[in-house]
């Protein structure tokens, strides 16, 4: 009777275990899905990522800010967590330009995007008093005075010091670059009158831009931003320009990670971005970002990552 008792019990507990594990896979997410955030908490990354985040329905997120090393130990956290859905991370402009500059192996290829959460051109902004208001004026002021013009920018290979070199070398023009620890030490420095201008994303020059310090020249891109639509872009002048220099944020999975679950979270977070409750909280930010399915997205990542071979190469920088 005790052998019948016992057999009994282990088929009820093994039946009890399969249909758990079933219960898990039917019912993802039964728990948080942890999101890493490679850069500090309150920066333009960290802040348009919550803001998707707490306006998806369907899933419960938990931000995690894992910074160091550009960014790339934060993405190693997520390349090495099992691929089981409960752990996102965050692939930008800069994992690309890392990677084409063999600083790291990952690429953002190596993850599968599921919702954009920033896609923001960067725009040249000048010191209000600055002799030129058009890029035009801009480029002609250059001209005339080459290498008397000071743009700030926040490190070599960073996505604003190669949108200002790329600039440059498209205009044939000539300036000194000098590089600061951010964005927002660079808006910092031109309002003081130290540098002349940055090109920048323009949520770090939002106030100045407001309150007169700052004056936005042209955003480079192919399009006005929603959130800016008095700011030019350089294209309506110069059409020919071939290229545009936008910071992007996609929260992603990496590769390995169950299909389904992908498809589940690029609904989740495709919802989200498109809400009223996002759209107003990237307005507040002066963000604006797109909406991408995941195969328009892993398109979108490898195009970027020709654009920079294509612009580190033209400026003897691989």
């Amino acid at each position: 009777m005790k052998k019948v008792l016992t057999l009994c019990l282990v088929l009820v507990i093994g039946m009890m275990m399969v249909f758990a594990g079933g219960q898990s896979d039917e019912t993802y997410p039964n728990r948080n899905i942890s999101v890493v955030v490679q850069f500090s908490a309150g920066g333009p990354t960290d802040l348009s990522v919550r803001g998707l985040l707490d306006s998806s329905e369907g899933a419960t997120f938990a931000v995690e800010n894992v910074t160091g090393g550009a960014g790339l130990i934060g993405l190693t956290k997520v390349a090495t967590a099992p691929t089981d859905g409960y752990t996102l991370g965050c692939i930008n402009v800069d994992l690309a330009i890392n990677y084409v500059m063999g600083r790291t192996e990952m690429s953002p290829l190596d993850f599968i995007p599921l919702g954009c959460s920033i896609f923001d051109p960067y725009t040249l902004v000048v010191r209000a008093d600055a002799p030129y208001d058009t890029m035009e004026e801009f480029v002609e002021y250059c001209k005339a005075h080459p290498g008397e013009v000071i743009i700030g920018d926040s490190g070599v290979g960073a996505a604003p010091n190669l949108c200002a070199a790329a600039i440059a070398d498209f205009f044939d023009i000539e300036y000194r670059l000098v590089s600061y620890d951010g964005s927002a030490d660079c808006v910092t420095a031109a309002v003081g009158g130290h540098i002349d201008g940055t090109f920048t994303q323009l949520s770090p020059a939002k106030g100045q831009l407001e309150a007169g310090g700052l004056k936005a020249i042209a955003c480079v891109a192919n399009e006005r931003m929603s959130a800016w639509p008095d700011i030019p872009t350089i294209k309506e002048t110069y059409p020919d320009i071939d290229f545009e220099f936008v910071g992007w944020v996609f929260v992603s999975a990496y590769k390995g990670t169950d299909p389904a679950k992908c498809e589940y979270l690029e609904g989740v977070l495709g919802e989200a971005s498109q809400s009223e409750m996002f759209q107003e909280k990237l307005a507040s930010l002066s963000m604006v970002n797109t909406v991408m399915t995941t195969e328009e997205a892993q398109q979108f990542c490898a195009d970027q990552i020709e654009l920079y071979k294509e612009i580190l190469t033209n400026l003897n920088l691989i």
